[in-house]
């Protein structure tokens, strides 16, 4: 008959087991979950982790901010008279490589609407923007007014189509809070998605949000349900 620091061991070594086995399906989950994501969102749009908030993000005050920059991420915001921007916020150091782009739905009403990009932050030119700067900043504009055939896009997992205007790398010149906008030349107005970052991540519970993502995704995109 063992004895009862005998079952004691036994038990703890049970235990110890357990744990390490659930923490090696961790792992392994959440390992398929990015090989699956990669594999069949497409690496382009939905490789993105979709921002949901209510933040207003119509100036620096009220900015989205972003933690990690180096993650692929979007926003879906619609330009209006009365919400003419959208401002992400972040910081990054030096020499930073920022990946951003920006795109409308396919939409006929969009085929026309061509939003900017503009990079706020230390160090950089003073390009001319529409809006106030925050002190001490310059900016960086990418405008889209010129381009006649926007790349075409089709994510599958969420079966919506996009017209990709503009993707940019840009290499940070200095260390610190930087911005990014999406705006409107001309008081056109629209739905418009702007991005940053490629390294795509996802966790557990990203993989529960999935269906609820999708749908809004589709609800933005205009997607008739059959």
């Amino acid at each position: 008959m063992r004895s009862t620091r005998q079952l004691r061991m036994v038990l703890r070594f049970r235990l110890f087991r357990e744990h390490d086995m659930r923490c090696l399906l961790s792992s392994i989950k959440a390992g398929l979950i990015t090989f699956v994501l990669v594999s069949l969102l497409g690496r382009e749009l939905f490789a993105h982790r979709p921002i949901f908030t209510a933040d207003a993000a119509a100036s620096p005050e009220t900015a989205i901010r972003i933690t990690n920059p180096d993650i692929s991420q979007v926003i879906y915001r619609e330009i209006t008279q009365h919400t003419p921007q959208v401002w992400l916020t972040f910081t990054a150091p030096k020499d930073f490589e920022l990946f951003i782009q920006i795109g409308v739905p396919v939409i006929d009403r969009l085929k026309d609407f061509r939003p900017s990009m503009a990079l706020i932050g230390p160090g950089l030119p003073a390009d001319a923007a529409p809006f106030p700067l925050p002190q001490g900043l310059g900016a960086k504009v990418f405008s889209t007014k010129e381009v006649e055939k926007p790349r075409f896009f089709h994510e599958h997992f969420t079966s919506t189509h996009s017209w990709i205007l503009r993707s940019e790398t840009v290499r940070l010149p200095s260390a610190g809070r930087y911005y990014l906008v999406a705006f409107s030349l001309g008081n056109q107005t629209g739905k418009l998605w702007l991005s940053l970052g490629k390294r795509e991540s996802f966790s557990l519970d990203d993989l529960k949000q999935f269906p609820a993502w999708r749908k809004r995704i589709q609800e933005f995109h205009e997607v008739k349900k059959n």
